[in-house]
Protein backbone atom coordinates (compact mmCIF):
# COMPACT_ATOMS: atom_id res chain seq x y z
CA UNK A 1 0.00 0.00 0.00
CA UNK A 2 1.80 3.14 -1.16
CA UNK A 3 -1.28 5.91 -0.77
CA UNK A 4 -2.32 6.99 2.54
CA UNK A 5 -6.16 6.56 1.21
CA UNK A 6 -5.79 2.80 1.13
CA UNK A 7 -4.82 2.24 4.41
CA UNK A 8 -7.58 0.54 6.69
CA UNK A 9 -8.83 3.02 9.57
CA UNK A 10 -7.90 0.47 12.06
CA UNK A 11 -4.05 0.46 10.58
CA UNK A 12 -4.16 4.26 10.64
CA UNK A 13 -4.91 4.68 14.38
CA UNK A 14 -2.43 2.15 14.75
CA UNK A 15 0.55 3.45 13.00
CA UNK A 16 -0.71 7.27 13.76
CA UNK A 17 -0.89 8.00 10.04
CA UNK A 18 -3.55 11.10 9.73
CA UNK A 19 -4.51 12.30 6.42
CA UNK A 20 -2.93 15.67 5.31
CA UNK A 21 -4.78 19.13 5.56
CA UNK A 22 -2.31 21.26 4.78
CA UNK A 23 -2.27 20.74 0.69
CA UNK A 24 -5.97 21.99 0.65
CA UNK A 25 -4.85 24.98 2.94
CA UNK A 26 -2.52 25.79 1.22
CA UNK A 27 -4.56 25.77 -2.21
CA UNK A 28 -7.36 27.54 -0.57
CA UNK A 29 -4.89 30.52 0.20
CA UNK A 30 -3.04 30.77 -2.55
CA UNK A 31 -6.70 31.26 -4.93
CA UNK A 32 -7.47 33.43 -2.42
CA UNK A 33 -4.39 35.82 -2.99
CA UNK A 34 -4.88 35.50 -6.86
CA UNK A 35 -8.31 36.54 -7.07
CA UNK A 36 -7.90 39.65 -4.40
CA UNK A 37 -4.47 40.61 -6.23
CA UNK A 38 -6.47 40.10 -9.78
CA UNK A 39 -9.00 42.49 -8.32
CA UNK A 40 -5.92 45.44 -6.84
CA UNK A 41 -4.45 44.98 -9.90
CA UNK A 42 -7.62 45.64 -12.00
CA UNK A 43 -8.43 48.70 -10.34
CA UNK A 44 -4.44 50.11 -10.34
CA UNK A 45 -4.80 49.96 -14.15
CA UNK A 46 -7.87 51.60 -14.34
CA UNK A 47 -6.55 54.44 -12.30
CA UNK A 48 -3.11 54.41 -13.14
CA UNK A 49 -3.19 53.52 -16.86
CA UNK A 50 0.03 52.32 -18.84
CA UNK A 51 1.93 55.36 -20.45
CA UNK A 52 5.07 53.72 -22.20
CA UNK A 53 7.63 55.93 -24.46
CA UNK A 54 10.15 54.54 -27.33
CA UNK A 55 13.27 56.46 -28.27
CA UNK A 56 12.59 57.31 -32.25
CA UNK A 57 16.30 58.91 -32.61
CA UNK A 58 18.70 61.68 -31.63
CA UNK A 59 20.94 64.11 -33.70
CA UNK A 60 23.14 66.60 -32.30
CA UNK A 61 22.48 69.72 -33.37
CA UNK A 62 25.56 71.79 -31.70
CA UNK A 63 27.73 71.45 -29.48
CA UNK A 64 24.94 72.68 -26.77
CA UNK A 65 22.27 71.43 -28.22
CA UNK A 66 20.53 67.63 -29.28
CA UNK A 67 16.95 67.04 -31.06
CA UNK A 68 15.44 64.33 -29.43
CA UNK A 69 12.72 62.42 -30.90
CA UNK A 70 10.41 59.58 -29.44
CA UNK A 71 6.60 58.44 -29.16
CA UNK A 72 4.54 58.06 -26.22
CA UNK A 73 1.37 55.99 -25.94
CA UNK A 74 -0.90 56.68 -23.02
CA UNK A 75 -4.67 56.81 -21.61
CA UNK A 76 -6.75 59.39 -22.70
CA UNK A 77 -7.68 62.26 -20.50
CA UNK A 78 -4.58 62.48 -18.87
CA UNK A 79 -1.05 64.94 -18.25
CA UNK A 80 2.05 63.02 -19.37
CA UNK A 81 5.28 63.50 -17.81
CA UNK A 82 8.39 62.68 -19.56
CA UNK A 83 12.41 62.30 -18.78
CA UNK A 84 14.99 62.64 -21.28
CA UNK A 85 18.94 63.37 -20.65
CA UNK A 86 21.80 63.55 -22.81
CA UNK A 87 25.64 62.47 -22.18
CA UNK A 88 28.99 63.12 -23.20
CA UNK A 89 31.63 60.22 -24.24
CA UNK A 90 32.36 59.95 -19.96
CA UNK A 91 28.80 59.30 -19.49
CA UNK A 92 28.43 62.43 -17.73
CA UNK A 93 24.46 64.20 -17.87
CA UNK A 94 25.09 66.97 -20.32
CA UNK A 95 21.25 68.19 -20.51
CA UNK A 96 18.49 66.68 -18.56
CA UNK A 97 14.96 68.04 -18.67
CA UNK A 98 11.20 66.70 -17.04
CA UNK A 99 9.09 67.21 -20.19
CA UNK A 100 5.43 68.02 -19.64
CA UNK A 101 2.34 66.80 -21.97
CA UNK A 102 -1.53 67.96 -21.79
CA UNK A 103 -4.45 65.93 -22.30
CA UNK A 104 -4.63 64.51 -25.60
CA UNK A 105 -4.43 61.80 -28.31
CA UNK A 106 -2.95 58.58 -26.60
CA UNK A 107 -0.49 58.23 -28.96
CA UNK A 108 1.76 61.22 -30.49
CA UNK A 109 5.39 61.57 -31.79
CA UNK A 110 7.18 64.44 -30.66
CA UNK A 111 10.98 65.83 -31.15
CA UNK A 112 12.94 68.21 -28.08
CA UNK A 113 15.48 70.24 -28.75
CA UNK A 114 17.33 69.67 -25.04
CA UNK A 115 19.91 71.79 -24.09
CA UNK A 116 23.33 70.78 -23.65
CA UNK A 117 25.62 72.14 -21.05
CA UNK A 118 28.97 70.95 -24.04
CA UNK A 119 28.40 68.28 -26.76
CA UNK A 120 26.39 65.35 -26.48
CA UNK A 121 27.22 61.93 -27.73
CA UNK A 122 23.71 59.95 -26.51
CA UNK A 123 20.56 60.94 -25.82
CA UNK A 124 17.67 58.92 -24.01
CA UNK A 125 14.22 59.18 -22.80
CA UNK A 126 14.57 57.74 -19.44
CA UNK A 127 10.62 57.22 -18.82
CA UNK A 128 7.59 58.56 -18.96
CA UNK A 129 4.59 58.73 -16.79
CA UNK A 130 1.24 59.91 -15.54
CA UNK A 131 2.56 60.83 -12.69
CA UNK A 132 5.91 63.75 -12.05
CA UNK A 133 7.26 61.49 -9.64
CA UNK A 134 9.33 58.62 -11.59
CA UNK A 135 11.51 56.27 -10.55
CA UNK A 136 14.45 57.30 -13.11
CA UNK A 137 18.51 57.83 -12.06
CA UNK A 138 18.56 61.30 -11.19
CA UNK A 139 20.91 64.00 -12.44
CA UNK A 140 24.29 63.10 -13.09
CA UNK A 141 26.37 66.49 -13.59
CA UNK A 142 29.72 66.58 -13.14
CA UNK A 143 30.10 68.89 -9.57
CA UNK A 144 30.67 72.60 -10.94
CA UNK A 145 28.48 72.32 -14.21
CA UNK A 146 25.84 74.95 -14.66
CA UNK A 147 23.10 72.67 -15.18
CA UNK A 148 21.40 74.21 -18.61
CA UNK A 149 17.96 75.86 -18.60
CA UNK A 150 15.07 74.43 -21.21
CA UNK A 151 12.61 75.33 -23.57
CA UNK A 152 9.18 74.98 -22.72
CA UNK A 153 7.71 72.60 -22.21
CA UNK A 154 10.63 71.28 -20.36
CA UNK A 155 12.02 71.85 -17.01
CA UNK A 156 15.89 71.39 -16.09
CA UNK A 157 16.21 69.73 -12.77
CA UNK A 158 17.20 72.19 -9.76
CA UNK A 159 20.51 71.98 -9.05
CA UNK A 160 21.60 70.51 -5.06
Amino acid sequence: MSNQNQISPEMALRYGVRKSRFVPIVVGILLACGVTGGFYLKGQLTKNPIVSSRLLGFKVESGTQVSVSFEVSRGTKQKTYCVIRAQDENRADVGYATLTFASGPTYFKTTYVLQTESKAVLAEVLNCSNSPVMRVPPPNFPPGVKIPEQLPPGVAPKPN
